[in-house]
């Protein structure tokens, strides 16, 4: 008898197991962007203070973590710890082995929190977070200015906002908070970005906290190639930046 409940206990376990590769949870993302891109999964090789992420055309062949320094005070009869802290650092990306993209980035970040017992309450975490993003063979530059913010002085905990300019072109970058079925991310978490340009959808990444959700980025194909260049370079820029909240800060 039990030979004969092999044979469908391994179809029971082979659905089980497809069902965790392939069952992956997708962020909601616009349905014009969905119909015009494809996702592609980012994939991160080797362990680096800078994540070298390769998707699609695009991989980040080099990066570097630059200086970091931290400022504290305590306040209000020492329950209160407010800090400064800020960091640099930068990485080379590559597209299809033609074009050369180079960022730079620039962390600022304030944290306010009550040490009134063992687990300190993190009232709020504000993160500036600034990339110049640059082109070979084009001047112009590209500035991404986000900010990120949770605590529980910050409404659902988590929130960011952010845009995308080069002085002439105003890209709007948005949070997504909800999966593709509905269903809200674990703890209010961000699932990901869209970025928005004249009210249209043009591209989005998933860079969830939760390591067990694949990195994802779509870019509208209609695009040209510099724009998805930049939105690519963006894309890449922020799941490193959560890959660094989610290592070394909480």
């Amino acid at each position: 008898m039990k030979k004969l409940m092999t044979f469908p206990l391994l179809i029971i376990m082979s659905i089980t197991a497809s069902s965790v590769v392939y069952g992956q949870k997708i962020m909601k993302l616009d349905m014009d962007l969905k119909a015009n891109s494809t996702p592609v999964e980012a994939k991160r090789k080797g362990l680096s203070f800078i994540s070298k992420y390769e998707f699609g055309p695009y991989r980040i062949v080099s990066g570097k973590s630059g200086w970091t320094a931290t400022t504290s005070h305590k306040g209000f009869f020492n329950l209160e710890t407010h800090s400064v802290s800020q960091a640099r650092s930068s990485f080379v990306m590559v597209a299809g082995d033609r074009d050369t993209i180079k960022v730079n980035t620039s962390t600022n970040t304030q944290v306010s929190q009550i040490d009134f017992d063992e687990e300190p309450i993190l009232n709020q975490n504000t993160n500036n977070y600034l990339d110049i993003i640059s082109l070979t063979g084009d001047t112009t530059l590209w500035k991404m200015i986000i900010v990120f913010r949770k605590g529980t002085d910050v409404k659902n905990y988590f929130n960011a906002e952010g845009i995308l300019t080069n002085g002439r072109e105003r890209i709007q970058i948005s949070q997504v908070k909800q999966w593709e079925d509905g269903s809200s991310s674990l703890f209010r978490m961000i699932c990901g970005y869209e970025f928005i340009l004249n009210g249209k959808s043009i591209a989005a990444v998933q860079s969830s906290r939760d390591a067990s959700k694949k990195r994802l980025v779509w870019l509208n194909r209609n695009l040209d190639e510099k724009m998805k260049n930049v939105l690519a370079a963006a894309s890449a820029s922020l799941m490193i930046h959560t890959d660094s909240e989610s290592n070394f800060g909480e």
